[in-house]
C-alpha cells in the first residue's frame, strides 16, 4: 500500500449489509460509520481527523467465505489519491457453506488528500493459477459469526442433537447464520416428519391388534425400518454439519434451503 495509507480495519463482517463507499473527513462522521458498520457498543479505533481522512468500502452480502474487498491508493498529483477497489473471490472448485459474509476495508489517508479522492471499480479477481499447478485443496467451512456465539459447523450439528427439537430451538435462536438455520428447518421438517411417520406407524400396528395380528406385525415392522433410517439419517445429517457441509435430504432439503434463504445463492 502507498506510504502515508494505513489500514484501519478489514474483514469479513460488517453490518452493513449493501455496499457502499466512504469517505469520512471528521470525528462525528467516523463515530456514525463505525456505529453503522460495528455496532454502538464497540469502540472506533482513534484517527486523528487534524491530519488524516478515512477512506471506506463495503461490499455488501456475499454468499460464502473466502471474498475479500481492498482498497489500493495511488498518488493521482500532489493533492489527492486515486483509490482502487477490488475484490477478490474464492478460487474456483473452493468448497465452502452457504454462509453470508459482508467483506469491508477501512484506510486512513494524509489529510492533504481532503478534497481529491477518487474511487474506481476494478474487475473481481482469483487467486491465479499457474499452468501445471495443482488445484488448491476443497476446504471445510470456515469459521463465521452465529448467533448462537458458535462456529456455524457446531450450531449446524447441534440443531440435529435432538432431532427436530433441537432444530426448533436453533430456529428460535439463531438470527445471523443462513447455514446454521438451515440444518436447524431441515432437522425440523426431514426428521420431524420421518419421526412423526415412525410414531404413527407404531401406533397403527397397535390399533391393527383389534383386527389382525399379520396387519399388527406388517405396521410394527415398517414402523421398525421407519425409526432405522431416521436414526441413519440422523448421524448422516449431524455429521454432514459438523464438516460444514449443506447436505440435503430429498425434498426437505430444498425446502430447508428456500427457508433459509440459500436458494438464490446457490
Amino acid at each position: 500500500m502507498t506510504a502515508g495509507v494505513h489500514t484501519v480495519a478489514q474483514g469479513e463482517h460488517s453490518r452493513i449489509l449493501s455496499p457502499r463507499q466512504a469517505i469520512v473527513r471528521t470525528a462525528e462522521e467516523w463515530r456514525a460509520l463505525w456505529a453503522a458498520h460495528a455496532g454502538p457498543d464497540v469502540p472506533q479505533p482513534d484517527v486523528d481527523f487534524e491530519s488524516r481522512v478515512v477512506a471506506a468500502v463495503f461490499a455488501g452480502e456475499r454468499p460464502s467465505p473466502g471474498y475479500e474487498i481492498a482498497i489500493s491508493a495511488e498518488p493521482r498529483d500532489a493533492a489527492g489519491y486515486v483509490l482502487q477497489v477490488r475484490e477478490r473471490r474464492p478460487p474456483d472448485g473452493t468448497l465452502a457453506a452457504q454462509v453470508i459474509t459482508t467483506p469491508f476495508h477501512i484506510v486512513s489517508l494524509p489529510r492533504q488528500a481532503d478534497g481529491a479522492l477518487e474511487f474506481v471499480e476494478s474487475a473481481r479477481a482469483a487467486p491465479p493459477v499457474a499452468a501445471g499447478a495443482r488445484t488448491p485443496p476443497r476446504r471445510r467451512h470456515e469459521a463465521a459469526p452465529s448467533s448462537t456465539g458458535l462456529t456455524p459447523p457446531a450450531a449446524g450439528a447441534l440443531a440435529y442433537l435432538a432431532g427436530p427439537f433441537s432444530g426448533a430451538l436453533l430456529l428460535a435462536t439463531e438470527t445471523s447464520s443462513r447455514y446454521v438455520r438451515f440444518h436447524a428447518w431441515q432437522a425440523l421438517v426431514g426428521l420431524g416428519l420421518l419421526g412423526l411417520s415412525a410414531v404413527t406407524l407404531l401406533g397403527l400396528a397397535f390399533l391393527m391388534l383389534l383386527f389382525s395380528p399379520t396387519l399388527f406385525w406388517l405396521m410394527l415392522w415398517l414402523s421398525g425400518m421407519t425409526a432405522g433410517v431416521w436414526m441413519i439419517l440422523w448421524g448422516v445429517c449431524l455429521v454432514q454439519a459438523w464438516r460444514g457441509r449443506l447436505w440435503k435430504l430429498p425434498l426437505a432439503g430444498r425446502f430447508a434451503e428456500r427457508r433459509a434463504g440459500l436458494a438464490r445463492h446457490a
